[in-house]
C-alpha cells in the first residue's frame, strides 16, 4: 500500500492527496478537487464536492458508500462521461495530462487503451441486437485496426480470459442467451479488450448470485495481477472490496471522509460514518439481532447542512459538528479522517 505523504494544509474543503512525488513515481491518476454538479428545477445539485487522490500503475482502490454518496459519479467523471446539465470542475490529470475539458474525439484516444470501465448493469452494457461476437470484433478492427480474421482470433482469446466456456461457438450468441454472471464477464472483455491502465469497476457484483459473484472478483484480481492495471471498484459492500483492493476512500455525501488501508479500516473504522457501515454488514454480525442500520437518510444534494455533513444521523455529534465542517486531516502517514472526534472513534474501535 503506497503511503498517504501529503502533509501540507489542503484547500478549504478539499481533499488532501497522497503525494507520489515524494515516492519518486508520478502517479497514472491525479484527481484534484474534484466536484460534479448538475443544474435542476431546484439549482445546482453537488453530487461531488473537492474530491482528491492519486492512483499509481498496479495499485487498487475501493470507493465504498451508500447509494447517492457520489462515488458512482465519480468514477463516469473519470471517463469523460457526464454529459449537460451536469458539469466537472477540478483536474483529473491522466499520465499528466488534464482531461476535464476534452472533447470526444480527445477523450477517445485515453478510453480504452488508458481508462476503461465495466457498468453494474450488463444487460444495458451490451447491444440486444448484435451478437457478443461481432461486438468484440468491431471494437478491435475499429480501435486497433485488426483485420476480420485476427479480430476474431482475439475476441475468442478474450472470452476464453474471462472464463466463457466454448468461446468459439459462443461467439455468434446474443447478450439474452447469455446468463447475469456471464454477460458481465463479456462485459469485462469488452473493457479490457484494449488493455486499458486503469480499469473502474462500477458495482459490477451487485446483482450476481455469491457463487457467481466471487468468480468475478477472482476474474478481476487476475487480470489486475497479469496486466498490473490501476484498478478503482466502486461499491457498497466492504466486504467485497476487501477482496479486490488494498486501499479504500469512503464516500459520504458527496466527499471522501476517510481513507486508509482496507483492513485497518475494517478492524478500527476512524469516521463514525465507517463505523455505522461496518455495523450495517452482514459479514461483521453474529446474528441478525446484531446488524445496526444507519438511522436518518442522507442529505438532499440540492440544500446544504452546515457542519459536518453526517452530525443529522452521527451518534457522537456535538455543538460543533453542527456549525464547522471537518477538514480531511491526517490521523497517521496512512490514514485520513474527515471527522472532528476522529481520534475518540479510533480510540473506541479498539
Amino acid at each position: 500500500m503506497s503511503p498517504l505523504r501529503d502533509r501540507s494544509q489542503p484547500a478549504p474543503g478539499s481533499d488532501r492527496v497522497v503525494d507520489a512525488a515524494a515516492s519518486g513515481t508520478a502517479p497514472l491518476l491525479a484527481v484534484r478537487d474534484l466536484a460534479v454538479d448538475f443544474a435542476t428545477d431546484r439549482g445546482r445539485v453537488s453530487a461531488v464536492r473537492g474530491v482528491s487522490f492519486t492512483l499509481q500503475a498496479g495499485q487498487s482502490l475501493a470507493i465504498l458508500g451508500e447509494s447517492g454518496s457520489g462515488k458512482s459519479v465519480t468514477g463516469k467523471a473519470l471517463l469523460g462521461l457526464i454529459d449537460p446539465p451536469g458539469r466537472v470542475r477540478g483536474a483529473i490529470e491522466f499520465e499528466g495530462e488534464n482531461i476535464v475539458g476534452w472533447d470526444e474525439a480527445r477523450l477517445n484516444t485515453v478510453r480504452g487503451p488508458g481508462v476503461s470501465m465495466v457498468f453494474q448493469d450488463s444487460f444495458d452494457s451490451l447491444n440486444p441486437v448484435y451478437s457478443v461476437g461481432s461486438q468484440v470484433t468491431e471494437l478491435l478492427r475499429v480501435r486497433q485496426g485488426l483485420d476480420r480474421r485476427v479480430a476474431r482470433e482475439r475476441a475468442v482469446a478474450l472470452m476464453r480470459q474471462v472464463g466463457i466456456p466454448a468461446a468459439e461457438e459462443r461467439l455468434k450468441d446474443y447478450p439474452h442467451q447469455f446468463s447475469g454472471g456471464m454477460r458481465q464477464r463479456m462485459c469485462i472483455a469488452l473493457a479490457i479488450a484494449l488493455r486499458p491502465r486503469l480499469l473502474i469497476a462500477d458495482e459490477p457484483t451487485t446483482a450476481l448470485d455469491v457463487t457467481v459473484q466471487a468468480g468475478i472478483l477472482r476474474l478481476v484480481r487476475q487480470l489486475q495481477r497479469e496486466t498490473r492495471m490501476a484498478l478503482i471498484f466502486v461499491t457498497h459492500d466492504l466486504a467485497v472490496a476487501r477482496l479486490v483492493a488494498s486501499e479504500v476512500a469512503v464516500m459520504y455525501a458527496g466527499r471522501i471522509v476517510e481513507r486508509g488501508g482496507i483492513d485497518d479500516i475494517y478492524r478500527r473504522p476512524a469516521h463514525p460514518y465507517t463505523r455505522a457501515l461496518l455495523a450495517s454488514q452482514p459479514d461483521t454480525a453474529r446474528s441478525w439481532s446484531d446488524l445496526r442500520p444507519i438511522a436518518g437518510s442522507p442529505p438532499d444534494k440540492a440544500g446544504i447542512v452546515p457542519g459536518c455533513a453526517f452530525h443529522p444521523r452521527c451518534p457522537i455529534a456535538t455543538d460543533r459538528c453542527t456549525t464547522e465542517e471537518p477538514d480531511l486531516r491526517a490521523l497517521s502517514a496512512d490514514r485520513l479522517s474527515r471527522c472532528h472526534h476522529a481520534e475518540e472513534v479510533l480510540d473506541a474501535a479498539h
